[in-house]
């Protein structure tokens, strides 16, 4: 077995990958977990059907700014694009907190604020350890507390209009115009 280093802007941390049975092929449908939203409201996986899906992992408080930070602003991007573009209505982003002992309901309204979230666009959620580990041993997500920080290494899902794993994102690569172009892809996809 190997060991996966993340660098975090804090050292490196290192990491057991998630064992490769676990994680989801393309076409596999997310597991449907129970959130909480920037609102207060429960909502669930299964509620975005019907919209291309991306899907990220963040938290408010992380001091890195090639990671959280980093995807975070590329969401922005991508919810510029796709209202430019006029796909708001057949796509949707949904960045899920890896804190919710930190990211509260108003907490996370306020990071939303930060980056002028739509809601209609752009969705910000948590929700308990858990149900956290259960989704990232899905898409291959790691994360663990150190030292009052989260380490983890990132994953951006997009998932198609009926609830299917399309692709993952592994790491901060990508570009906005590479995740927009795989949404809009993904809206169409039957």
């Amino acid at each position: 077995m190997f060991a996966l280093l993340i660098a975090d802007g804090c050292g490196e941390t290192p990491f057991t990958p998630a064992a490769a049975s676990r994680e989801l092929a393309v076409g596999d449908r997310l597991p449907d977990i129970e959130l909480v939203n920037q609102s207060g409201g429960k909502i669930h996986l299964s509620d975005f059907r019907g919209k291309a899906l991306a899907v990220t992992f963040i938290y408010s408080r992380c001091p890195s700014p090639e990671l959280c930070p980093m995807v975070s602003r590329s969401f922005d991007t991508v919810q510029s694009l796709l209202a430019r573009l006029g796909t708001g209505e057949t796509c949707q982003l949904l960045s899920i907190s890896l804190d919710a002992a930190n990211d509260t309901p108003e907490v996370l309204a306020s990071y939303a604020r930060g980056f002028q979230a739509d809601a209609r666009l752009w969705t910000f959620a948590t929700a308990r350890e858990d149900v956290l580990r259960k989704l990232g041993d899905a898409v291959g997500l790691e994360f663990k507390r150190v030292d009052g920080r989260i380490d983890h290494n990132l994953r951006t899902v997009v998932v198609d209009a009926a609830g299917r794993m399309r692709r993952i994102f592994r790491g901060n690569e990508w570009t906005p115009q590479e995740l927009a172009a795989e949404l809009r892809a993904a809206a169409r996809a039957r």
